[in-house]
């Protein structure tokens, strides 16, 4: 079996790999929380048009937590887009540092 001799690779390029892994894993778990964040705002939505559109004429139910929870929600959608910015951006200035050889 051959393996890679790890002492041929410069311990800052190993360095800058393991910081450009970590930056990645965490870009990919941002991006599947705004997923999940963006689901959840889609069912409030839905929450929403169901409350004020009652069946059998019943009175309409309030959407103002709904609301409250849309605006919550979409916070921290704004937040969690700025931090997947950020990561993206550092993300591209690893890779030049780990693979600028390749």
């Amino acid at each position: 079996m051959i393996m890679i001799n790890l002492s041929d690779i410069p311990e800052e390029v190993r360095l800058a790999r393991g910081d450009y892994t970590t930056v990645r894993a965490a870009h990919e778990d941002e991006k599947q929380r705004l997923s999940i964040l963006c689901g959840k705002m889609q069912s409030i939505i839905s929450g929403i048009l169901k409350a004020m559109q009652p069946k059998d004429g019943a009175d309409t139910h309030s959407a103002e937590d709904l609301l409250k929870d849309a605006q919550f929600l979409l916070n921290s959608i704004g937040d969690c887009t700025i931090y997947i910015e950020s990561l993206a951006s550092q993300r591209a200035e690893l890779k030049q540092k780990a693979w600028r050889n390749q």
